[in-house]
């Protein structure tokens, strides 16, 4: 007969609530990445690329900082409200409301260059 060992499982019953919600906020905090400071030459080339993809109709692929993460969002950009300063981008299933500020990177799906 073959002992099933349990991993960190048996050693959870004897750990203090104190610790486990303490290990639970280490392994939250542990993944969370700060957003990019972008520099003005940054700042320049992600405005280019955006007004490009939105005046040419061009698939693009942001890079965007949302609670502690970055996510990657591809589509068609339909518009941008300097008014709430958001981008609206339609993707294959719905349509995103991202704000300017959170937009670390902006990438053409393809070559579409001259």
């Amino acid at each position: 007969m073959m002992n099933k060992d349990r991993g960190v499982i048996k050693w959870t019953s004897m750990m203090l609530p104190e610790h486990l919600e303490l290990l639970r906020e280490f392994k939250n905090t542990d993944y969370i990445v700060p957003p990019k400071e972008l520099t003005e030459w940054e700042l320049d080339e992600l405005q280019q690329t955006i007004d490009h993809a939105m005046n040419q109709q061009l698939d693009v692929k942001l890079s965007v900082w949302m609670d502690g993460k970055v996510i990657y969002f591809t589509g068609l950009i339909k518009s941008i409200n300097f008014n709430t300063n958001q981008l609206i981008l339609e993707t294959l299933l719905n349509t995103k409301h991202i704000p300017l500020q959170l937009i670390q990177s902006a990438q053409l799906e393809a070559d579409y260059y001259d």
